[in-house]
């Protein structure tokens, strides 16, 4: 029954991944094609942002106290499919429309992100231990995507025309109707905040985080982290296209960035036994200071995308390993509000705030792409010697390292259908 589950969450994370890699990587070459400026297009990357600011917490209170997890999702992606559809078939193409028709997209869109991770969270029995080789599967899904998009677009002779990306919002459109669909297939999740656990639940609750110790210096880092991962997707693909890559390959070689995430994500449990949390994010952190710094060199087109597979390092081991660290600072009534808390901070006003700082750069420094890199590399750098001297929050390791050692915890009440107990964590069974 627990390699069922597992292999039905990897699943899930494979399609939510997939819709978004479908189309993201080429959405700055494809806005580009559309006559949109540096400016402009920052702010219509910044949407996701804005959607991860307003709606999560709000999605994570309904999944927390109202409304079965699995069920949301699958009316996100019924919906999201519709307005995907719209954009291929370029029934909207000017800035203003685009900014609209992706505004109301992210808003209904990006909660999925933090409930497929409460989701997976939920129905995982060692969730420290097992989430990390559950989401890679989501890596997984974004890079078979991206393979697909380069091979329909060397197939149909799209490559080299500049008129914009329409195959790759195709693919996303079906693959978010597949998500829809296999949404009401997953195991059930139902609200946990009922009863005597309503006062720790919710908006409150998570907040309530922050007295923890080293939470807010983990949420500022993480912060000033995301402030700059908008570079990725709003400026590197054109950097490459500059450099002379075929449009058609560019999604083809940021999935670069995914393979060493894979690796990561397997032995994340490894290294918060080894180095502990903070040693881990850590080593993201570094990842981009390096990545970024290798890039405002503006080297040749080789290293540069030689280079990409720091991004994967940076997504695991801060990214994803902050997804864990928060999980393991939460109560269990109130964990799918936690992950939105994070989502609001780093999706949320971190990367649209970096969304509009890369614009901007683009818009004032045009093709100097040096300029443009050392502001996030400078960032990165900064943000590496005040973590590294500020952040105290080590606690979740001495969970985590039974986990790892194959030791299994203590579980009073791990009876079939209740709840069941991992160190800290409380989770639901695998079938809710």
């Amino acid at each position: 029954m627990e390699a069922r589950t597992r292999l039905r969450l990897s699943v899930m994370m494979a399609l939510v991944y997939a819709v978004q890699g479908a189309f993201w990587p080429l959405l700055a070459i494809h806005l580009k094609d559309l006559g949109i400026a540096g400016r402009e297009r920052g702010w219509i990357f910044a949407t996701l942002a804005i959607g991860s600011f307003l709606m999560p917490l709000g999605a994570g209170q309904l999944v927390d106290r109202f409304l079965a997890g699995e069920r949301l999702l699958g009316v996100i992606f019924a919906v999201a499919a519709g307005f995907l559809a719209v954009i291929a078939a370029g029934l909207i193409s000017g800035a203003g429309g685009l900014f609209g028709l992706f505004l109301v997209f992210w808003l209904i869109v990006a909660p999925a992100f933090a409930l497929a991770n409460a989701i997976a969270l939920r129905h995982l029995p060692r969730p420290q231990e097992q989430f990390a080789g559950v989401r890679l599967w989501g890596t997984v899904g974004w890079m078979a995507v991206g393979w697909a998009v380069s091979l329909l677009m060397v197939w149909s002779g799209s490559a080299n025309l500049g008129r914009g990306a329409f195959e790759a919002f195709w693919i996303a459109s079906a693959l978010a109707l597949v998500v829809a669909c296999y949404s009401f297939t997953l195991p059930h999740t139902p609200p946990l905040a009922v009863a005597g656990h309503e006062r720790r639940g919710g908006l409150r609750g998570s907040l309530a985080l922050l007295e923890r110790p080293g939470m807010k210096s983990f949420l500022f880092t993480a912060f000033g982290v995301h402030l700059t991962t908008p570079f990725v997707y709003q400026v590197i693909p054109t950097y490459l296209e500059g450099k002379g890559m075929s449009r058609a390959w560019i999604t083809s070689a940021m999935t670069l960035g995914q393979w060493p995430e894979v690796i990561m994500l397997a032995v994340l449990p490894w290294l918060f036994l080894r180095v502990g949390s903070k040693g881990t994010l850590l080593i993201g952190i570094m990842a981009w200071v390096v990545r970024y710094g290798t890039l405002a060199a503006e080297p040749p087109l080789w290293l540069a995308v030689a280079g990409i597979p720091l991004h994967g390092v940076g997504v695991a081991c801060f990214t994803v390993a902050g997804q864990i660290y928060m999980d393991s600072q939460s109560p269990r009534e109130g964990r799918a509000s936690a992950q939105a808390l994070y989502m609001v901070v780093t999706s949320g006003v971190g990367s649209f705030l970096g969304s509009l700082l890369a614009g901007d750069l683009m818009g004032r420094f045009g093709g100097d792409y040096g300029l443009v890199f050392l502001v996030p590399c400078v960032i990165d750098a900064a943000l590496l010697i005040y973590f590294c001297a500020g952040f105290r929050g080590n606690a979740m390791i001495k969970d985590c390292s039974s986990a790892c050692n194959g030791a299994r915890p203590f579980r009073k009440d791990g009876v079939r259908g209740r709840p069941a107990r991992v160190g800290n964590l409380v989770t639901e069974s695998a079938d809710g």
